[in-house]
Order: structure tokens, then sequence, then C-alpha cells
């Protein structure tokens, strides 16, 4: 019995291993399918990448930074997870050595506040902007008017302009006539003159000024190189010569100089006995003072609607806006002119972030976006199709807007601005003290600038 059993046993487990051996028999149910390992996230799920957008404002409005910040840059914000908008208020004061300190370190803002001559002056440090804001690219790029062109280099889009904003010549009406003057805003130099010399009224008493005729942009010294240009572009002038060299030696640039001197010697006399200038006051040069009642003293001022007074002051009942007209009757090519100012926005290259500044730029410079901004500062709209509602409901504004449309002349393409600021406003400090006569002064902007364009 012991044997068989055995035996029995010894066969059971030889079966046993050659099954083993065999593997066992597939199931008929697949067990469920894993995820592979190396699987990535799908990407709604991916934390958006942080970065940071700066932007560099120049002198806006409290109205205006507190828009951006409330409206735009949240609604960028959202739309762009990651991303936050960073705005840096600065000042025209020393923009110069700002804007040189960005662009040597080739680290600063990814979109400069710059001003209308400044496309040339910095345009090799601008980026390339077409493939994301031109024609083709985007197609709103059609609205923008003649101050677009104010925003390129080398015929490229560089930012885009925020608004446009002419020097006109205001002039309170009332005190022309108070001081018997009835003609309107002269139309030449002779009548300029005569108009300085016919409403300046001196207090003998503080020996300064009670009421000045014509305030230009530099109200002091009426030296302005702003305004010297307004002047000269009225008389047809031309800053360059067919060669591309200055023509500050023309006869324009000469009679230009001649009348800035007669305007300010006809207004505070001979340098000798020059009198002193208008105490400040609150508000517009050409309105009241509301602590005092009085008026602050000026009778017309060339300027921007910046200097002008608000549109809802009574004072606008008596104000007039003008171009300047120039001298037609000796220099024939003479044309009303208002000198038009566009301040832009301009994306650094050195910027690693420009479709980003691109993106950001469409937002503020939408239709809405636009006509929003500049009601903040009552300034007229880059983009033709924002100008409406504020715009044309103000019977200032609507004025400003046809003038520009009819005599703007642009204030873009100077080659090396600030060096020219500078040259021309330390010879028209001496023209106006004495130190040089007008021929002087016309023969060292033309050699001083000469060699700052070498």
């Amino acid at each position: 019995m012991n044997k068989k059993l055995f035996a029995l046993l010894s066969l059971l487990v030889l079966v046993s291993m050659v099954l083993s051996a065999c593997g066992t028999p597939a199931t008929t149910e697949a067990p469920a399918e894993q995820p592979a390992a190396t699987d990535a996230p799908a990407a709604t799920d991916a934390p958006a990448e942080s970065k940071t957008l700066r932007i560099y404002l120049l002198d806006y409005t409290p109205d205006t930074i507190a828009w951006l910040k409330s409206e735009i840059n949240p609604a960028f914000e959202a739309a762009h997870p990651g991303v936050t908008v960073e705005i840096t208020e600065g000042s025209w004061s020393g923009w110069d050595t700002t804007f040189a300190g960005f662009f040597a370190a080739g680290d600063g803002p990814d979109i400069i506040n710059l001003g209308s001559e400044m496309n040339t002056l910095y345009g090799e440090n601008l980026a390339d902007m077409e493939a994301y804001l031109g024609e083709g690219a985007w197609d709103e790029i059609s609205n923008f008017g003649p101050a677009l062109e104010n925003a390129k280099y080398e015929g490229k889009l560089r930012g885009l302009p925020i608004f446009t904003a002419p020097r006109y010549v205001f002039c309170r009406e009332d005190l022309m006539e108070s001081a018997g003057w009835t003609t309107g805003t002269p139309k030449n130099f002779a009548e300029w003159e005569a108009f300085a010399s016919q409403a300046t009224t001196i207090d003998s008493a503080t020996n300064s000024l009670t009421q000045q005729a014509l305030i230009p942009v530099d109200a002091g010294s009426m030296a302005d190189w702003q305004f010297w240009l307004l002047v000269y572009y009225s008389l047809g002038g031309e800053l360059y010569k067919d060669d591309g060299s200055p023509n500050f030696d023309s006869p324009e640039a000469l009679a230009t100089t001649q009348f800035i001197l007669n305007m300010r010697q006809a207004t505070y006399g001979p340098a000798v006995n020059a009198v002193g200038s208008l105490p400040t006051g609150q508000g517009s040069v050409i309105d009241k003072d509301d602590a005092t009642g009085n008026d602050n003293g000026g009778v017309c001022l060339a300027h921007s609607g910046w200097a002008a007074p608000a549109f809802d002051r009574p004072i606008w009942e008596n104000v007039s806006i003008e171009p300047f007209y120039g001298d037609p009757e000796n220099f024939p090519n003479s044309r009303p002119v208002v000198l038009a100012f566009n301040d832009w926005l301009a994306v650094a290259d050195y910027s690693p972030n420009k479709e980003l500044a691109a993106e950001w730029l469409k937002l503020a410079f939408s239709k809405e976006g636009n006509h929003k901004w500049n009601e903040t500062m009552g300034l007229i709209p880059a983009r033709n199709d924002a100008q409406y509602g504020y715009v044309t409901d103000s019977p200032q504004l609507q004025r400003e807007a046809e003038l520009a449309a009819e005599y703007g002349v642009g204030f873009a393409g100077i080659k090396e601005a600030a060096k020219l600021s500078t040259i021309m406003q330390e010879a028209l400090g001496k023209l106006i003290t004495e130190e040089l006569t007008p021929e002087e002064v016309v023969a060292t902007i033309q050699e001083q600038y000469v060699a700052a364009l070498k």
C-alpha cells in the first residue's frame, strides 16, 4: 500500500510541474489600461508663466493713470494669466538722461512714453512692430490718422500715437477790445509787434507786467525753441536743405529770430531795462484766478490745450482759437500753422515681451480705449474713429480738430532733437539778453548743429 501511495503522489507532482511549465491559460477580460508614467497633464492645467510687462509714462493726469490701473491693466491681466502690468510714472524733466540709461543698459520698461521728435532720436533702439501692429497684422491700424507717422522709424511702426496736441493761438477777445485792438488775432509780424506794444501793460510802481499781449510756450523769456519752430514753419521754413544739412542760415531763420527779439522788446523793453514778468496765478494764464477773481494777465496764448482754460470755464465765451499766420507780406510761402505734437508709446528693442507689449497696446488703443485715454486729458485722439463724444460735443475741441486737420504740421523728424533743443535754448537765451544779435544767433545755431550731426 505504501509503495502504491508513494507512486501516485509522485505522479501528481510530475503532472503539476508539467502544467506550470506550459503556463496558465489567458483570461477573457483584459486588465484596465493604465496611463503611461511619462504622460504630461493637459495644457489647460499647466500653471501660467509669470511675467511682468513694464510701462513707463510721463506726466499724465491722475485720472488717466487711475483709468489705466483700474480698467485696462486688470482686463489685460485677466486675458493673460500670469502676466502683471507695472506702470511707472516719470517726468518730462530729465527725460533724455532717463531714456539714455534704459537704452545704454539694454534693460528697462518694455513700453516707453516718447515725444513727437523722438522717433528719429531713438529709432534704432526701438522694436520693429510691423509684424504685430502693421497692416495685415492688426486691421484697426487703418483707423489712425496722420499722427501715426510720428510712431514710425525708417517707415516701420515702433509703437502707437496717443493724441494730437497742436499749438494754437488762444486770444481773449474782451481784453483785446479793452486794449483798443479790434481786428482780431494778428495775421502778420507787423501786426503782432504793434499788438504786443498796445496790449501789454506795466505797473510803474513795481516795474513789472500786469498784462502781457502774447505769452508763448515760455512765458518768462519768450525765447522757447518750440515757439521758434512754430514761427519758422509759418514762413514756409524747412529745417534741412535738400542735402540734409541744417537750414538755420536761411532768410526764414533770420526773420524768425528777429521777430522773437522784436516781440520780446515790445513786451519787456530793452534788456538793460527789462521789466519783471507776470505774477504767477492759478489756472490758465488767459483765465481768471479763482482765488482773487482777477485776470491772470495773458491776452493771447500760443500753446496747446494743456495750457488753455478747462472747457467748462465761463471764460470761453471770450476766447478765440486760431493758427499762427506767418508773415505773407514779406514771405510769400507763409501759411497758417498749428504745430502738432503727438505723444506716443514705443516698444524698446531690448524688450523680451514684444508680442505682449503689442497686445497691451491694442487694448489701450482700441477705439474706446483711445477715446477714454484722451477724454481724461481733454485732447484729440490719434484714432479718427475715437473722435466722438466729448470731442464733437465741445465747440473748443471741434474747432481744434478742424484746425489740426487743415493746418497741422508735425513736430517730428528732427535729427538729434535733444542736442538741437540745447543749442537753440542757449543761443536764444543770449538773444533776449542781447549778448548776441539775430545774425549771430542763427550763425551759432547753424555751426553747432552741423557739428552735432557729424
